[in-house]
């Protein structure tokens, strides 16, 4: 069974925006695709970078630290299975190059892994410059088509969408993906979602929401 691996967070402290998404992208992302390259046994069968330029928060009691206080990436990382995802972390290309690399971009205190299992809804097909949307459900996820319907995505150009279910229990339980075009749509979408939930989500469901431009670096 195919897993991925999503690694939410916060960029490091003292750095801004723009400097952490020149490292993440050009100096990290370098050294991943120089893993794949190497060890392709070893290393993420495929691997998206998402960039968040906005979002809503809520807060809230037991909240992971970056889903509270707001987005800054979302990493997508794809294995054949749960241990090949595990001793990719343990070679020596790992441990050597891209750990140490991992403070100078991240505030590892805020940083979320999430295993889960992908369900495509709508299969996306390429396309440069698209934006993404997430949706963490901590509680009370709806059902798959519910929100697309209730913000009428394919009015803003949706042409993807998944379900990612965590392995394990924890703060979240389902993420709802959705791509669109570019970043008008996106903030739209973003936007109807918004104004939707209170029709499709009892009053004590609790999410967050970030929008992201997604940078395939490899494509698997």
């Amino acid at each position: 069974m195919t897993i991925k691996t999503m690694i939410c967070g916060r960029r490091r402290l003292g750095q801004t925006l723009g400097e952490n998404r020149a490292h993440m992208k050009d100096h990290h992302g370098r050294l991943v695709l120089d893993y794949i390259a190497r060890e392709p046994s070893q290393a993420p069968r495929r691997y998206v970078q998402n960039h968040i330029f906005d979002g809503i928060y809520f807060g809230g009691d037991g909240q992971p630290k970056a889903l509270s206080l707001g987005l800054d990436f979302v990493t997508e990382v794809w294995f054949p299975d749960m241990a090949a995802a595990n001793s990719s972390r343990e070679t020596p290309f790992y441990l050597e190059q891209l750990q140490p690399d991992e403070p100078k971009m991240v505030d590892e205190t805020s940083v979320l892994g999430l295993p889960v299992t992908e369900e495509l809804i709508l299969p996306p097909g390429p396309r440069d410059g698209a934006v993404k949307v997430f949706l963490f459900w901590f509680n009370n996820a709806p059902d798959v088509k519910t929100v697309p319907d209730a913000a009428n995505g394919a009015d803003f150009g949706l042409f993807g969408q998944c379900r990612n279910l965590p392995l394990f229990p924890g703060p979240v339980e389902a993420v709802d993906e959705f791509w669109l075009p570019d970043e008008a749509a996106g903030l739209a979408f973003a936007q109807a979602c918004r104004d939707a939930a209170p029709a499709f989500a009892p009053s004590d469901t609790r999410y967050c929401l970030a929008i992201a431009r997604e940078h395939v670096l490899h494509a698997g």
